[in-house]
């Protein structure tokens, strides 16, 4: 792949349409790292679900819904520490960061954790990957719980939003306690967030972290025992009301509708789901752009795009961290991800279209794999053989899937900020001033290609 030059320390950059290699040779080189770290999530993971599923049923409920809540936060937090070590352990492979190694020295585990996991917390939240995790704990809940009732019964209990003693772990807490809680981890959020700010402590930026998931999921509570309430309100109906009018008397509505239906979840899981993921990889990575900024200093790019280098660069790099950790909001996310747009786009367009193949390509697969792998073992078993079964299945297509996606994502953003380090070396070579430094031939050449 991409060579070192000995003689300033740049790269050879590759075609972008090695992008596949990359990958592929990332997860042969790292497969043991990306096992272990995967295999330590799912157990603790495991582990976590079974333990609040039986706590949120006894006595005492509303004590045992409080805890129950405590317990899937700290599976969500782990999940989220797991994804970051995942992509730690590809950083020897990558040229970039061993560039950046010989540059800058090099980044420990819990330095590039303290410093990615506020922002991937709001990215987190703000794309709606928490669903997820709770789709995950409501189904061990039923299948473990759900003895008495069956699986129809579970599932009623759930659709109604009666209190019943199925799956209603995340979702039975009082209005009043969860309140207060949310309230509580709002207060330690600012606290610990302002340490955090004032001198980059890694405990405080876990616990900033910590507390900002505890008064989301607490105040999605707050929400669910509101919600008859809120739905009684004149304002409610009145909105209501008027939208269903808007809808009928616009003619041309229900059309577009319809076709926005129809082509949003192609666009979103060929383009914007890979664009979120690959933001993950930026942050872990700490490629904001200040990072390239450096790569173009005291080259003419960087004097014709002064204004726009200010407001893009610093600006959006500030804006990205405060307004993620801060008060993720609406925006935030679409921020975060035109950073990341940017940043791929200075590695090639080709890149991302390559890129978002790739990724579509390992989901598309991740479902044959699973139906090749029932279709293989088909056969008049009990049904227990396949609930004892789909174990090691899941499994097997849940790490390859995970692995080849985060290999593809560091390959991804290896080969964009390579290729965004050629870019500046043209640069220098074809138009920097007097005084700037000269690329060696081998680095020039490099970058014409």
């Amino acid at each position: 792949m991409a060579r070192m030059c000995p003689m300033s320390g740049s790269v050879r950059t590759p075609s972008v349409w090695w992008l596949p290699w990359h990958t592929v040779r990332l997860a042969g080189r790292c497969v043991l790292p990306l096992l272990i770290w995967f295999s330590f999530g799912e157990l603790v993971r495991f582990g976590l679900l079974v333990g609040g599923t039986e706590l949120s049923h006894g006595s005492f409920p509303q004590l045992r819904y409080a805890l129950t809540m405590l317990v899937f936060i700290v599976m969500v937090m782990f999940g989220l520490i797991v994804t970051i070590g995942m992509f730690h352990s590809l950083r020897g492979e990558l040229t970039e960061m061993r560039l950046r190694r010989v540059e800058n020295g090099d980044e420990d585990f819990f330095g590039g954790l303290g410093r990615a996991i506020i922002p991937y917390v709001a990215l987190y939240l703000a794309w709606g990957w928490h669903i997820d995790d709770v789709r995950a704990f409501i189904t061990t809940d039923i299948e473990r719980q759900s003895g008495d009732l069956g699986y129809i019964g579970a599932w009623t209990d759930l659709v109604t939003g009666e209190p019943q003693s199925t799956a209603t772990g995340l979702t039975g807490l009082v209005y009043s306690t969860a309140l207060i809680i949310m309230g509580a981890a709002f207060l330690l959020r600012s606290l610990f967030l302002t340490w955090y700010d004032r001198r980059g402590n890694r405990v405080a930026a876990l616990a900033t972290a910590f507390c900002e998931l505890t008064f989301f999921y607490y105040g999605a509570q707050v929400l669910v025992a509101q919600r008859k309430w809120t739905g009684d309100r004149v304002i409610v109906t009145w909105w209501n009301d008027a939208w269903a009018a808007v809808e009928a008397n616009l003619p041309w509505w229900r059309t577009a509708a319809e076709f926005l239906g129809e082509i949003r979840p192609f666009l979103w899981d060929a383009l914007v789901l890979p664009a979120a993921w690959l933001t993950v990889a930026i942050l872990v990575y700490g490629a904001y752009a200040e990072d390239m900024r450096t790569a173009i200093k005291g080259t003419r790019l960087e004097r014709r795009a002064e204004r726009a280098e200010e407001a893009l660069t610093r600006r959006t790099h500030a804006l990205t961290r405060l307004g993620l950790s801060r008060f993720f909001g609406r925006w935030a996310h679409w921020v975060a991800l035109l950073n990341t747009v940017r940043l791929t786009v200075r590695g090639g367009a080709p890149l991302f279209g390559l890129f978002a193949l790739c990724f579509a390509a390992i989901r598309l697969g991740e479902g044959y794999l699973w139906r090749g792998l029932v279709y293989l073992l088909d056969g008049d078993h009990p049904l227990l053989f396949w609930n004892v079964l789909f174990v090691p299945m899941r499994i097997v297509t849940d790490f390859l899937a995970t692995a080849l996606t985060v290999c593809l994502l560091a390959a991804t953003f290896d080969l964009a900020a390579t290729r965004g380090r050629a870019l500046a070396a043209r640069d220098r070579r074809h138009g920097g001033p007097d005084d700037a430094p000269r690329e060696p031939e081998a680095e020039v050449a490099a970058a014409r290609r």
